[in-house]
């Protein structure tokens, strides 16, 4: 994907999770729609379908729609999270509703005080593991952090901590390539 599509991915899911926000906001309903909003991220990242046919361009815009409505009729969610979607299928955006959902919560954390870091692991951390690092974690920033975690098997093992423009890369894959690098540089 070039850059210049993704940044406009970036606009349009801003403008959408930020107009979203605010009249939640207004409304007093941020917690129930973010709620909403989880369940359906969740469903998106587990189902290799549901995923499919959101992104389908093979399927309409309001078929999707009537998916989403069942799910959110089922979990019994909030109005305004359905009229949201209404929004989103009569302007054909289903594709993006992943990073829309992803702005969201960002929007969120960061009006709540919230500090949003990035665990990247090569395979699933245990509850104590990831207790360990928040624990550091706070103690070296000292805000409230709200941690997403991430599964990456190119990187072998160890952690990158990615949170907002710093990194901490302790990765196996990193610290190979810079042995690679510094053998080169030997020879």
């Amino acid at each position: 994907m070039s850059s210049k599509n993704l940044s406009s991915i970036e606009i349009l899911s801003q403008r959408y999770a930020a107009a979203f926000y605010e009249l939640s906001t207004k409304t007093r309903c941020t917690d129930n729609v973010l709620k909403d909003l989880i369940i359906i991220k969740n469903n998106l990242n587990n189902s290799d379908d549901f995923n499919l046919l959101l992104r389908s361009p093979l399927i309409s815009s309001e078929d999707k729609f009537l998916v989403i409505k069942k799910l959110l009729q089922k979990i019994k969610s909030h109005s305004l999270t359905i009229n949201f979607m209404k929004v989103v299928n009569k302007n054909k955006r289903f594709t993006f509703l992943s990073n829309i959902i992803s702005r969201f919560e960002e929007i969120n954390s960061e009006k709540r005080g919230e500090i949003v870091a990035e665990v990247i692991s090569s395979e699933e951390l245990k509850d104590s593991q990831k207790k360990d690092i928040e624990k550091k974690l706070h103690n070296s920033i000292g805000n409230s952090i709200l941690l997403k975690y991430k599964i990456d098997e190119k990187i072998i093992g160890g952690l990158i901590i990615k949170i907002g423009s710093k990194m901490i890369d302790t990765s196996l894959n990193t610290k190979i390539n810079k042995l690679k690098l510094a053998m080169k540089g030997a020879l």
